[in-house]
């Protein structure tokens, strides 16, 4: 028998217990009746009996009836669905469940949807209906969360290993241990029939340029006069010797070794989600998401990271939206039993997205989450997606998405040099840029900006730079991007796969001008499932995934360009559902965005996260 058929099997069976426990309180209920009219009928007539018994029988029925609408018997409400599974969803009550992380009734947890139909469509599933009867607010809000643990061991490192900095990873430094990369609370429930409410802070969060130990500038030049190194003022632990123009980076980069650590640290709490779903119908499929939440925008951006399994997200989807999330508003269509799908895709342990609906439309500010807004231009998204469920049970997902607006890039002082996103970056462009001479703040080249009329290389200002203030407005440059998912679900083998086309804010080639630029890129991703049913094990999830990206990063400073091209070979293990252990071996070939000249580097890696759910 199937999962499918199973659960069902176990449904009919606790109806049956339920039911059968009214049916003997009815039959005790009988025969008291009959003995009370037993020892009455010499005082009354044999219709008054008839009568005096279905008046007790009827009463007896209400009563029961009475203490079943109000949880007694079987049925007791200390037995919270929330304390039966650790990796459950909280969703406070039974039949909400509307977060799109983790959306989903939690009192069936390791339950599965019934049996599709033959023609693909899902013909319900575990959750109860959504008019189940309410308790007051303040009882419905449930609270869960997860917390990840990791640690990253340098195999190999690039020529210069100060650079080899990933910026998704704070473990991920070449002076890095341990990291609390997140820690998460989140508070879900439904406040009334059409009112459902989440808030995610999290308390691991690191605030720019806190625990980096990336390479840095120094401020004194090194000429051939000044000596070598150690001389000349210039501090020990310096690499190479300045002497002209169209120099590589290790001249003047590769800051000295223990003195430019960032002094912010790490482990702040900040707002993840807090929005607000307003249901408009009795089944909840129409619902507006109102506050700072994800954009529906790929697949591997929905999906929670407590369930995904790749330690960090595709930069080529995951630059789209910074941390996945925005202040907006989204509009969500969900089919009744599309919901209960979506709902059971994570609470199986299949790797489910949660529900965004199976359309999607939003408008959000476009800058990030957690950011100013800077242009009065909003973003536009909408997302089409279709579950299919074959005879088999087996689930795959079509998906196309997209998004449009205009980001207004953050700007920092760099030295123009030429050779961005190659091993080489960082020679010189012009004399004036020599280490030790003044840096400038690359032009914005959009509407709104002061910018040079006829801008080029001869007309660079070498002691003023045009500073990319607005002039009128700043509306940003734009941003479009369109992308296509493809999901075949773990049972046990899946894949995983989406790619991206579109433009975005980018830094030129000689690092003078941040422009409108083509980016392109995906991944494809192959898991298996394996549950073991022998000796108690748990589950495994071996997988492999290959990434690729040549394109920008539209939220860091200046917007550097990204190019990713990256193996990832590894095994989640859930010995229980609330301990997850994740080792995995990357072989990197990636840019590092944290600081200019924006070098790339090569890196062999082994990573291990460790996560508890609670």
């Amino acid at each position: 028998m199937n999962m499918w058929g199973t659960n069902l099997h176990k449904k009919r069976k606790v109806w049956t217990m339920k039911h059968s426990v009214a049916h003997r309180a009815l039959i005790v209920a009988a025969f008291s009746i009959c003995a009370f009219g037993a020892n009455n009928l010499a005082y009354a007539s044999t219709e008054d009996d008839v009568k005096e018994l279905k008046a007790l029988l009827l009463q007896q029925q209400k009563r029961i009836q009475q203490l079943e609408s109000r949880g007694g018997g079987s049925h007791s409400h200390h037995a919270n669905p929330i304390m039966n599974n650790p990796r459950g969803t909280g969703q406070g009550i039974l039949g909400t469940g509307t977060s799109g992380s983790n959306p989903g009734e939690v009192g069936t947890a390791r339950g599965a949807p019934s049996a599709p139909s033959a023609d693909g469509r899902y013909a319900g599933g575990s959750a109860p209906d959504p008019s189940a009867s309410l308790q007051q607010w303040y009882n419905r809000i449930s609270i869960r969360g997860y917390t990840q643990m990791r640690y990253t061991n340098f195999l190999q490192n690039s020529e210069f290993a100060n650079n080899d900095v990933y910026w998704a990873d704070n473990s991920a430094r070449p002076r890095s241990n341990f990291l609390i990369r997140r820690m998460r609370l989140i508070f879900s429930g439904d406040v009334s029939d059409h009112l459902y409410i989440y808030i995610q802070p999290d308390f691991a969060s690191t605030p720019p340029g806190g625990y980096s130990n990336a390479a840095t500038f120094f401020g004194a030049v090194n000429s051939p006069a000044s000596g070598p190194i150690g001389a000349g003022g210039i501090a020990p632990g310096y690499y190479g010797v300045f002497q002209g123009p169209y120099q590589p980076v290790n001249a003047y980069y590769q800051g000295m070794i223990g003195t430019n650590a960032a002094a912010t640290g790490g482990n702040f709490a900040q707002l993840r989600d807090a929005y607000a779903d307003i249901y408009f119908d009795h089944d909840k499929e129409f619902r507006v998401r109102a506050g700072q939440s994800k954009v529906p925008y790929g697949f591997t951006n929905m999906q929670s990271s407590q369930n995904r399994l790749t330690l960090d997200r595709p930069d080529a989807l995951n630059t789209a939206t910074r941390d996945e999330r925005d202040l907006g508003l989204f509009f969500y269509y969900t089919p009744k039993d599309m919901r209960h799908l979506f709902r059971d895709l994570v609470k199986n342990n299949l790797k489910g997205s949660g529900d965004y609906g199976m359309f999607a439309f939003g408008v959000y500010n476009g800058q990030g989450a957690n950011r100013v807004e800077l242009n009065k231009n909003t973003h536009l998204v909408a997302r089409m997606t279709y579950p299919y469920v074959f005879e088999s049970g087996q689930v795959v997902e079509a998906s196309i998405q997209g998004y449009t607006g205009r980001v207004s890039p953050i700007t920092g002082a760099i030295r123009p040099s030429l050779g961005m996103g190659t091993n080489w970056a960082g020679n010189v462009m012009l004399p004036a840029f020599q280490p030790g001479g003044n840096s400038y703040l690359p032009v914005v080249v959009a509407p709104g900006y002061d910018v040079p009329g006829n801008f080029n290389l001869g007309y660079w200002p070498r002691t003023t730079g045009w500073s990319p203030a607005c002039a009128n407005g700043c509306q940003g440059i734009q941003d479009s991007r369109v992308a296509l998912t493809g999901v075949v679900y773990p049972q046990p083998f899946g894949v995983q796969a989406e790619w991206n086309w579109g433009v975005s804010p980018g830094l030129n080639a000689t690092q003078t001008a941040i422009t409108s630029q083509k980016i392109n890129g995906g991944y494809v991703l192959v898991n298996y499932k394996y549950e073991d049913k022998d000796f108690g094990l748990g589950t495994f999830f071996p997988y492999v995934q290959y990434q690729y990206f040549n394109g920008f990063s539209k939220y860091e400073v200046n917007a550097p360009q990204n190019r990713v091209n990256e193996w990832d070979v590894g095994i989640e293990y859930q010995p229980l559902p609330e301990v997850e252990i994740t080792a995995s071996y990357n072989k990197s070939d990636r840019t590092n965005i944290t600081a200019a000249p924006y070098r790339q580097f090569q890196a062999d890696t082994l990573r291990w996260q460790l996560q508890w759910n609670y």
